[in-house]
């Protein structure tokens, strides 16, 4: 049999069909739609974190206070560290003490307040209080202005660097640079302006401002733990350097061999780990899901097939009678199914990539279009045609000429 003529044939079902093909092809259709979107909006989430986490780079850690995403993975380890005490301008100082000078160490604190100019207002905006490292530790790219100076940090000057939603939502068109910004009670002049980020997960990281850490106490008060974010020469000193880190604070916090850290280092690798593990669960549970889909879509294949195979007795019979043999009704009746079944995984591939462009275009939730997810749903609806279709095209193939001629 020539294969052009099944997949003509099987084309013109469809076309004879539009309602019953469409049911037969709904299974598929979600399957494939899913996968493809779903791989590309977490493929896109992946890109999003690693180029989140380039930001600082690999070679920095941060001594916390606790570690909030320890939430995710160890529930209980994360309650006992919540009476973990607060970090200190002092911790610091120490480990500036102890560590090689060639190692950058900052301080850093952050909370939400309201900034306004003039008659316009932004509630919960992010205020970040730093030392003078923060150009070290943070790779900032700035459209205009400049980061505070040491100077600044030590008097605690009202000053502050700030993200582009906040230029555009309360400056209009006027330019910041120079102009005095109210964040909470406290009057700041703007020296800086941060280059765009663009927003992520319904977060907007270019809502936020910088500010010496001795203006934010101002702000904010001087009780309020800080965390510690270290930037290492060089990556291979990583390991070397949190063993510093480490013994350096259970020190400091006079702690006992047999006592837990009292304390957090959180690594980029740390943060990376984690979100891997979580896109892996949700990877697993979708093809699960679509597996269950692509199923019921095989069954429901299989049925239509049988049906038509019913239809189709008496020409089956006539085919055999001619001389066809049950070879070419086999794979009359595969190359159908399978027909039938890469079809609505076309549109299904079709869909989700439609899909995932509306999500990345409506929502704050990334996307990136991945070639093997599309493959990986044109092959696996092609399997799904030949597995679910060899039972009805043996039934085919094994009807009696004489029989099926007699059909009526």
């Amino acid at each position: 049999m020539d294969l052009r003529e099944g997949v003509a044939i099987a084309i013109g079902s469809l076309r004879a069909n539009k309602v019953r093909t469409l049911l037969t092809l709904l299974g598929n259709i979600i399957g494939v739609t899913s996968v493809v979107a779903v791989v590309s909006i977490i493929d896109g989430m992946n890109f999003f974190v690693r180029e989140e986490i380039a930001d600082e780079g690999a070679n920095v850690i941060t001594v916390a206070r606790l570690n909030e995403l320890e939430a995710l993975s160890d529930f209980d380890r994360f309650m006992e560290t919540l009476r973990n005490p607060d970090l200190t301008f002092a911790d610091r100082e120490y480990l500036r003490e102890q560590l090689d000078p060639r190692h950058a160490v900052a301080a850093r604190v952050s909370n939400r307040a309201r900034a306004a100019y003039r008659n316009r207002t932004i509630d919960r905006v992010n205020v970040e209080g730093w030392t003078e490292e923060v150009g070290v530790i943070r790779r900032l790219d700035l459209t205009g202005g400049r980061l505070f100076t040491v100077a600044e940090v030590e008097g605690s000057a009202p000053v502050c660097v700030i993200g582009s939603t906040l230029v555009e939502k309360l400056f209009l068109d006027e330019p910041p640079l120079g102009r005095m910004l109210r964040v909470g009670g406290l009057h700041c002049q703007v020296i800086g302006v941060l280059d765009r980020r663009g927003t992520f997960a319904g977060q907007d990281p270019d809502l936020r401002i910088l500010v010496p850490i001795g203006t934010f106490r101002k702000l904010f008060g001087p009780r309020k733990s800080i965390s510690i974010p270290i930037r290492v020469a060089s990556v291979g000193e990583n390991a070397a350097v949190i063993q510093e880190v480490t013994a350096a604070m259970r020190i400091r916090h006079r702690l006992r061999p047999d006592e837990r850290d009292d304390f957090a280092i959180i690594t980029s690798a740390h943060l990376i780990n984690l979100w891997e593990s979580i896109s892996r669960s949700i990877f697993t549970a979708l093809i699960f899901l679509t597996s269950l889909s692509l199923v019921v879509g095989g069954i429901v294949i299989m049925n239509i097939m049988l049906v038509t195979v019913n239809e189709r007795t008496r020409e089956i019979g006539v085919r055999k009678a001619v001389g066809a043999r049950r070879s070419d009704i086999l794979l009359q009746f595969l190359v159908e199914s399978t027909t039938l079944s890469v079809i609505g995984g076309l549109i299904g591939v079709a869909l989700g990539v439609v899909a995932a462009i509306l999500v990345g275009r409506f929502s704050p939730l990334p996307y990136a279009l991945e070639e093997w997810s599309m493959a990986i749903g044109f092959l696996a609806t092609a399997a799904v045609g030949i597995f679910f279709g060899l039972y009805p095209a043996g039934r085919a193939a094994a009807l009696d000429p004489a029989n099926a001629l007699r059909h009526e």
